[in-house]
């Protein structure tokens, strides 16, 4: 016998679905929940592994659908609109009569959707401003200049700051807008919170400031992630540093998730003895935290004045983590200086930018360029995975 939360909310089916459940052999009443908040609360106990509910439920959104999922609890809708299901995630619906067969696997009613065609890109690492969100951007543009449609999610919830690296003024944070659309089912609408860089280049800006990193909830981010590797070839996302626990009420949340969900995770550090020391800990972080993980390190802001060459950065990354380094990025700090300053791409402000090509080589690693797409000239040379300018 399985025990479920009934939440209708006055639905026309609830009287009859209640009679149900009392004949049933299968099914047994633990909680017929008023509201969205009762049945978070009985469902973050854990008394009963099944809620039906209904989708006109007041409150009733994504995120609550993925939080029950996150407490084991299977959300089953009855007399539901498919459309509307699928909107907040919900993968299972029921009609009266034959609520029972929620209880001994997932009703085929609802037709789940094909896995997103996208490719998600990470962009993690240290704390200590390894680059992130210039590598992010750089790369963002390499792909989108190759032939790709390209969308760059600014999601570092400690601010986000690629708007203001391209000169963008929003009145109202993209990742915001989009969350609360697709939280609220909309997810269709989030391409509209999408602002074009280029042909093939769109931004989804980021918070104004870290305290507003709960406007962003893991159910909504799903959907909108879902929706946005629906409709472009790649997904680049830029995150804040730390990975933290699995705890939903954390800061680094958004994080974690977008670390466990991406096709490729980049790790970022810097290329001297605080930042090596950092990306070693980060590696070994997220190992613990996110175990099955194959990252690519990137070890940025490589100078001669450190006084080390690319073999003894390799060897050193190596040795302490295990991991060998897929690109070494040249500090430029000219070219990300203006480029800052003039609110544009560090490939535009200075075509044989070292840090550009850097990048450009790493793209073009990740994923290859589409046969016959133009590119632009590149000055690199690649030394056993790593990416070096002449």
């Amino acid at each position: 016998m399985t025990d479920v939360l009934v939440a209708a909310g006055g639905a026309a089916w609830e009287a009859e679905a209640l009679h149900e459940i009392e004949g049933s052999a299968e099914l047994r009443l633990v909680r017929r929940c008023v509201d969205v908040a009762d049945l978070l609360a009985a469902g973050q106990t854990g008394v009963a592994p099944l809620a039906l509910v209904a989708v006109g439920l007041p409150g009733l959104d994504a995120d609550v659908v993925h939080t029950l999922g996150a407490c084991g609890v299977r959300v089953v809708a009855v007399e539901a609109d498919q459309k509307r299901c699928v909107a907040l995630g919900i993968t299972a619906s029921v009609a009266r009569g034959s609520l029972a067969s929620a209880a001994v696997g997932e009703p085929p009613s609802v037709r789940v959707p094909d896995a997103p065609q996208g490719r998600l890109v990470t962009v993690w690492g240290t704390g200590g401003a390894p680059g992130r969100s210039s590598v992010s951007l750089s790369l963002a543009a390499a792909w989108s200049a190759a032939g790709r449609d390209t969308v760059l999610v600014d999601a570092d919830t400690d601010g986000g700051s690629i708007g203001q690296m391209l000169a963008v003024l929003d009145d109202v944070s993209g990742i915001m807008a989009a969350a609360r659309a697709a939280n609220n089912g909309q997810a269709q609408q989030v391409g509209e919170h999408l602002l074009t860089i280029e042909p093939r280049l769109r931004l989804l800006t980021g918070l104004p400031r870290g305290d507003m990193w709960p406007h962003v909830r893991l159910g909504a981010l799903e959907q909108l992630l879902r929706e946005l590797r629906n409709t472009a070839e790649v997904v680049v996302v830029d995150v804040a540093a730390g990975l933290d626990s699995a705890d939903t009420s954390s800061r680094r949340q958004v994080t974690r998730h977008l670390v466990e969900q991406a096709d490729e995770v980049l790790v970022l550090g810097r290329a001297d003895p605080v930042g090596l020391a950092r990306l070693v800990r980060a590696l070994h972080e997220l190992e613990e935290h996110v175990p099955g993980i194959v990252p690519r390190v990137v070890v940025t802001m490589v100078r001669p004045s450190i006084g080390w060459g690319a073999h003894d950065i390799e060897t050193t990354v190596m040795r302490l983590s295990g991991v060998a380094p897929t690109a070494l990025v040249p500090f430029d700090q000219s070219t990300l200086d203006h480029a800052l300053v003039a609110g544009r791409l560090p490939r535009d402000v200075a075509r044989q930018s070292p840090f550009a090509a850097a990048v450009q080589g790493l793209a073009e690693e990740l994923l290859p360029t589409p046969v016959g797409a133009r590119v632009g000239r590149r000055a690199r040379a690649r030394s056993g995975g790593t990416f070096l300018t002449r």
